[in-house]
Order: C-alpha cells, then sequence, then structure tokens
C-alpha cells in the first residue's frame, strides 16, 4: 500500500465512527475481498480482543485498587500514547519541508492541545485556511 494511499484510508477511516483500525480492516477487506472480506476483517481483527478485554475487565473490577495493576495500566496508556505519536510523525512525513503545512498543524496543535479550543472550532478552520493555501499553491 502506497503512504499516500494508505493516508487517504486513515483519514477517511477516522472521520467515520467507531475504532479506527476497525474501520481500516473493514475498508480493505471490502476493498480487496468484497463483503465477505470485510466481515472476515473485522471479526477477525476484533472478535478474540472483545472476549479479552471482557475478561480482563472482570479481573480488574476485582484488583483495581492493588497498586501493581495500577502501574501496568498507567504503562499501558503511556505505550498508548506512544504509538499515537508515532502514527502522527509517519503522517507528516509527506508535509515535511511544506513550512506552511507545519505551521498550520502546529497553530491545530497549540489551539487544540495546548489552549484547550474546541476542535469543532479549530478542524473547520484550519480546513478552510488548508483549501484557500493549497489553491493559491502555498501548501
Amino acid at each position: 500500500m502506497a503512504p499516500q494511499d494508505f493516508a487517504e484510508v486513515l483519514a477517511l477511516c477516522q472521520f467515520l465512527p467507531g475504532p479506527n483500525v476497525g474501520n481500516m480492516s473493514i475498508v480493505l477487506g471490502r476493498r480487496w475481498f468484497g463483503l465477505a472480506g470485510a466481515t472476515a476483517a473485522f471479526l477477525g481483527l476484533m472478535a478474540l480482543p472483545f472476549f479479552w478485554v471482557f475478561g480482563l475487565a472482570l479481573l480488574y473490577s476485582e484488583w483495581a485498587a492493588h497498586p501493581m495493576v495500577r502501574a501496568v495500566v498507567t504503562g499501558v496508556g503511556i505505550a498508548g500514547g506512544g504509538l499515537f505519536i508515532g502514527t502522527a510523525l509517519k503522517l507528516a512525513k509527506p508535509i515535511q519541508g511544506k513550512w506552511s503545512a507545519v505551521a498550520l498543524a502546529a497553530a491545530c496543535f497549540a489551539l487544540v492541545g495546548v489552549g484547550r479550543v474546541s476542535l469543532f472550532i479549530v478542524l473547520p478552520v484550519a480546513a478552510l485556511l488548508a483549501w484557500f493555501a493549497a489553491r493559491r499553491g502555498v501548501l
């Protein structure tokens, strides 16, 4: 899968409701193997983890106060954050050297992440600015 195609499919799957990886499994399974592929990809990805998480939730309800369990849960959260940052860096490679795109992404991060401005306000404004910049050949 080409990086451009990956970015487009991921963007679509982030827009759709539900978990991104589940959406990607459905989109790619359907693209390559039709409805049966979409169903098999989704169930293959989600069925076993569903039962694992359900079982772990039952265990967690009994052991939540234990310090070792809290440490493990904290570590898993940090690992998830690292995976998120890794994906963001992978997706940022196409805009490397395009300073207007980097500035727009940094402004969005600053507004939402630091300034706590609502994403529902920042995204439409950023999309409009990106569209204007692309039309002028700046992006």
